[in-house]
């Protein structure tokens, strides 16, 4: 028996017996790498040498078809973060789930796509229930299917010819609501899994590129935004359609065994220019770096008892060059818990590849090369690698852009090693976004993550400039500021009263980062309710890294304030709304806007339900400094003085050691003799306030052999300590006796 799909391909119902199934294809490409070195065992790139032009016509109609996946189909989308921001991707595959080329957007998420694949091989999906082209799978689950949390969306269609999987065309966004019990994309407050939302593991949803009827109840029952979810849905899937088809034109034109060998060839030379890339521009040694999380649950988890804690999270990193590449090494990060933090390992990669992929892909093609160039280890039972298969995942990215800050910032300092100015900076991921839901008056409900801020976060600064604001996202290269508008209509209740850079909202240096950004949003005519909370990577009472760059200070980590029960109609009538925190908060001090419930929120917020004329203003994007801020350039301090980039001139003084006045015209003039005269003074007070290395080290070895922290930081290095290399790494250096334990009383 045979079926048609609709390119009147005559395909057999079933693999021929020649055909390796699934499972062998895997365990064939495991094999030949692991003996070979290189991938899938190609050692000559034959199709290359021989003809260069047919070889990158072959791959450059490949990767036309992903770019042309993404321009087309997402216009079919609803949500703004995918059809404007970019906030979604397209691929196409290996039969093993191996990216081959992609188009703009998720680029870090291709790491991603050989987890579903192998899960579907060990599982026999093939043999038990038989893969056909143009089936479709929808996946959203972190430990089958690799994905890094709920919210992120993927459609597998599959490509085949003649009974054999020849590859995977795939489909990627970002969900504006997930259906998890906290509304969004970013299920804050969940403790597992199942309070996760819609996830999924590797499953068949549809046929012959066309999902099934059952499907589209699945959205309209399990979230809250099934308008927007099932526009999505197809907008994946016809990018994925557009992907299938052209695969198999150049099935037709190149034929199979062309193809077969082609694509393994593509994925060896990336890898070979990769290891290039990281040989030359790597400083031999190891980048050490750590970063901080809390989770504060305590007095919230009223139904789940064994979460009602605070935890502070700890994320160790190191990256280590080898002869193979880069190896990053977690091991000493803290353990899983009861909180949506988690990550799976699929969903770590997600997050380190942010920034591989930028820096050592720039000059070849992206393919899975860069994985085979990137060597993980992330220990079983931690936070990256749970023992436990519960876990929630639901807003890991509120930890692992940390990750991949030490990751970025290793190559940074590596780059300004060699003297590669131009490619160093601070690397921040403080970013910030609101989600919810509500009932309008008619009864329609509705759910939303408003993404705003993804594409407005300031840059850290350069080694020798100050960074800019509302240029970048590691994790979202498509998105800019000017997306902001396409989410008004998503929320209705709320309107915006202003959107500004915050003055001093940056890490100070010699070149201080990119200012932070605030919005003041107003609750009109909320319906019968409208709610929202802030799944935040920088909500954590820390800075976003724990480091600051040759002596510089981290960027301040994000905030938000709830204005609740508001005298705001008065204002308005006088022309003087705020439009930022720090206006808003100037209005309270003075007595102007009157307040009944006024809440500064510097962690996770529960859910606020809002009502006529209350206020939501949140504040993120900042971005760390470079260099020793005695060292700024006066004339820069002063500059940021007239531009009302500075807080207050008596801040910036003391920070930046400058004497200037105000002169006549309000305009600051820098005293040089005065300034040289007050760094003098300010390196000499930092003198007298010091101590030896020697002493400080005896002091805080003091403090650890009493162990005397918090319970939260008791707990952090519990679990750290926990994992050998970590316990080593922190013997060493305090030379604690060999029965030393946090875990005594």
């Amino acid at each position: 028996m045979a079926v048609v799909n609709e390119r009147k391909h005559i395909l057999p119902a079933t693999a021929p017996s020649a055909a390796l199934t699934l499972r062998e294809q895997v365990a064939k490409r495991d094999r030949l790498t692991q003996e070979t070195g290189h991938y899938y065992g190609i050692t000559e790139l034959s199709l290359r040498d021989a003809d260069p032009i047919k070889y990158e016509r072959f791959y450059n109609k490949l990767h036309a078809a992903v770019l042309a996946a993404r321009e087309s189909a997402r216009f079919v989308a609803a949500s703004p973060g995918s059809r404007e921001m970019g906030e979604c991707l397209w691929g196409v595959t290996t039969p093993e789930g191996d990216t081959l080329a992609v188009s703009m957007g998720f680029l870090s998420h291709t790491a991603i796509f050989p987890v579903a694949i192998r899960y579907m091989a060990d599982n026999d999906y093939d043999v038990n229930d038989g893969i056909e082209d143009g089936d479709v799978y929808a996946v959203s689950d972190g430990k089958t299917g690799g994905v890094p949390h709920p919210g992120d969306f993927y459609s597998f269609t599959a490509i085949v010819e003649n009974g054999e999987v020849l590859g995977w065309a795939v489909g990627i966004n970002h969900l504006m609501e997930n259906g998890a019990p906290v509304a969004g994309s970013w299920a804050t407050f969940s403790v597992d899994t199942f309070m996760d939302g819609l996830v999924c593991p590797p499953m068949r949803t549809g046929r012959k590129l066309k999902q099934e009827s059952w499907w589209k109840a699945i959205w309209e029952r399990r979230t809250r935004a099934s308008t927007m979810n099932i526009l999505d849905d197809k907008m994946r899937l016809a990018g994925c359609a557009m992907i299938n088809s052209a695969a198999h034109v150049l099935l037709a034109e190149f034929g199979t065994d062309y193809y077969k060998r082609a694509v393994r060839e593509v994925i060896e030379e990336s890898r070979r220019m990769i290891l290039d890339n990281m040989r030359a521009l790597m400083v031999p040694g190891t980048y050490n770096g750590c970063a901080f999380r809390l989770v504060k649950y305590e007095g919230l988890q009223h139904v789940w008892s064994h979460a009602d804690k605070n935890t502070l999270i700890h994320v160790r990193a190191s990256v280590e060059p080898n002869e193979n590449g880069l190896l990053l090494d977690t091991e000493g990060s803290s353990r899983w818990g009861y909180h949506s933090y988690n990550a799976t390992p699929g969903g770590a990669d997600a997050a380190v590849f942010l920034g591989m992929i930028n820096t050592f892909a720039h000059n070849t093609k992206v393919t899975a090369g860069i994985e085979l160039a990137v060597q993980r280890h992330y220990a079983y039972g931690s936070i990256y690698n749970p023992d436990y298969e519960f876990t929630s995942n639901a807003n890991l990215w509120a930890q692992t852009v940390a990750l991949n800050s030490i990751g970025f910032n290793a190559i940074s300092r590596a780059a300004f090693s060699r003297g590669y100015l131009e490619e160093a900076f601070t690397i921040d991921g403080n970013w910030g976004a609101f989600q919810g839901a509500g009932t309008t008056s008619d009864g329609t409900s509705y759910g939303f993550t408003n993404f705003e801020w993804l594409g407005g976060t300031g840059r850290g600064a350069w080694c020798y400039k100050d960074g800019e604001p509302l240029v970048w996202a590691a994790w979202s290269q498509v998105a800019t500021i000017g997306d902001a508008e396409e989410f008004e209509s998503c929320v209705p209740p709320l309107f915006y009263l202003g959107r500004k850079l915050l003055p001093g909202y940056f890490g100070y240096g010699k070149y201080r980062g990119g200012p932070g950004n605030s919005s003041v949003h107003w609750c009109v005519d909320p319906g019968k309710h409208v709610a929202l909370t802030r799944p935040n990577g920088g909500l954590s009472c820390t800075t976003s890294v724990g480091l600051g760059m040759s002596g510089a200070y981290p960027g301040p980590g994000s905030f938000m304030i709830s204005a609740r029960g508001t005298n705001l109609p008065e204002l308005i009538a006088k022309g003087e709304t705020p439009r930022d925190a720090r206006e808003l908060l100037e209005q309270v001090d003075s007595g102007r806007l009157r307040v009944d419930n006024l809440e500064i929120w510097k962690s996770d917020c529960p859910e606020l339900a809002l009502l006529d004329n209350d206020l939501f203003v949140d504040a993120a994007g900042s971005s760390g400094g470079w260099g020793d801020p005695l060292d700024r350039d006066p004339a820069l301090v002063v500059q940021d003085l007239n531009d009302g980039m500075a807080p207050d001139y008596a801040f910036v003084s003391n920070m930046h050691g400058v004497v200037a006045q105000c002169d006549a015209r309000g305009e600051w003039q820098v005293d040089a003799a005065a300034t040289a005269a007050k760094r003098v003074t300010l390196r000499a007070l930092r003198l007298s306030e010091s101590q030896s290395a020697a002493d400080w080290w005896r002091g805080e070895r003091a403090g650890v052999l009493a162990k005397d922290f918090l319970p939260q930081v008791h707990e952090m290095y519990c679990q750290s300590l926990s994992f050998a290399k970590f316990d080593a790494e922190f013997r060493r250096f305090w030379q604690v006796p060999a029965d030393f334990s946090f875990n005594k009383d």
